[in-house]
């Protein structure tokens, strides 16, 4: 997916658009990796649990965090260091991720940008909730930089 237009003026359509390439983007970079839950890197993560914390980050801010929907694992498995464990297929986890990719693009439909995320995840009192438009503007921060780690990932596989 290419980015959105130069014409956009719009900020949801701007912060959606531009979720929706680095979402493309990750994918691009993962598609037919080489070994994706081997690891290229001194600090030991795997493409495949990058893939993996994307789609529990996802879930975290709009589906806990933002809509307040109870969610029973909001970090995903970790081992005794605190990585996230991927132990699944790549398509299992890329299945996964699309899905919770779809569940955020209906929590965002459903708001406003100016909408405070709710009191049911991380933002407990005394912590003030972001906006939607803050989360959405977050997320996209943390995919350019892991799309960014998977470059490197990919280059180094490559």
């Amino acid at each position: 997916m290419s980015e959105p237009s130069r014409q956009l003026s719009d900020p949801r359509e701007l912060l959606s658009g531009y979720l929706d390439h680095y979402r493309a983007e990750v994918l691009r970079a993962l598609d037919g990796f080489p070994e994706p839950g081997v690891s290229r890197v001194p600090s030991g993560w795997t493409p495949l649990a990058m893939l993996k914390h994307l789609a529990y980050m996802e879930r975290r801010w709009f589906v806990w965090d933002f809509a307040g929907e109870p969610i029973e694992d909001a970090q995903g498995d970790r081992d005794a260091e605190g990585g996230l464990v991927a132990s699944e297929s790549y398509e299992e986890i890329r299945k996964l991720y699309l899905a919770q990719c779809e569940r955020s693009r209906q929590v965002v439909a459903r708001a406003s940008l100016s909408e405070v995320a709710s009191r049911i995840g991380r933002f407990q009192p005394p912590h003030e909730p972001p906006t939607l438009g803050w989360i959405m503007f977050h997320v996209l921060e943390e995919y350019m930089r892991h799309a960014g780690h998977l470059d490197v990932a990919r280059e180094l596989a490559d």
